[in-house]
């Protein structure tokens, strides 16, 4: 790993990626961005997601849009401190795009600790995060102090921590979030930005940002067997 640069892997893997670059090295990048709406960004973890994603916001929504560290570190070596190389890169460049602005966040899978660590930085520099969309992600240990909607597959229980450890999930989620619902879709592994799922996703999301202040404060403790 010596001399090994993450940020020249990501150039190199999101070179025929869509989008206009925001960057010099083109690892965050734009679609939409005529749209009149407030930008969202979006941690991907392969070409076809922000495509997928931007066409499913439909064009008044701006999309602001990275990668995670998928396949640049090796399964069986730790991914964080190039995780963390991303994170602090993207940081820099979302606040020299976007000063003074605000975002909700998302991900799937790979992205979680990224976009946590960059809802946990930006405010500081000038960005808001608002809230959270997280697919299928685990829950890494940053206290976001940010709402978040968490997806997970019926089809996959493997990597929703909820089905595997309730009570350790339910301490994790309760110490990352300022408040959190779960929910559970009818979607296996890797099928969360196909054309039936996505759109629910999205929906979900939005009805989450959107939920009545009375509504908020029991997300948490909610007990139904899709939302806790």
């Amino acid at each position: 790993m010596s001399g090994f640069d993450p940020l020249l892997a990501q150039q190199k893997l999101m070179g025929p990626w869509c989008g206009r670059p925001l960057d010099d090295l083109g690892v965050l990048r734009v679609l939409n961005e005529t749209g009149s709406k407030p930008p969202l960004f979006w941690i991907c973890n392969a070409g076809h997601e922000p495509k997928t994603l931007a066409e499913t916001l439909g064009d008044d929504q701006p999309l602001v849009f990275s990668r995670s560290a998928h396949l640049i570190v090796p399964p069986d070596q730790d991914q964080q401190p190039t995780r963390d190389t991303l994170t602090r890169y993207l940081a820099r460049e979302v606040v020299r795009n976007f000063d003074g602005g605000a975002f909700d966040i998302g991900t799937s899978c790979q992205g979680a600790s990224m976009v946590m660590n960059l809802a946990r930085i930006l405010p500081s520099q000038g960005v808001q995060v608002h809230h959270l969309c997280l697919i299928n992600c685990a829950i890494p240990p940053v206290e976001t102090h940010r709402p978040a909607l968490l997806i997970y597959g019926d089809q996959d229980v493997a990597h929703d921590p909820f089905s595997t450890d309730p009570a350790a999930a339910k301490a994790r989620a309760v110490a990352a979030y300022s408040r959190y619902r779960r929910v559970v879709l009818p979607v296996g592994h890797g099928q969360f930005y196909s054309p039936a799922i996505l759109p629910d996703i999205l929906s979900q999301f939005a009805g989450f940002r959107d939920a009545p202040v009375s509504d908020r404060s029991v997300m948490a403790e909610a007990s139904s067997p899709t939302v806790g």
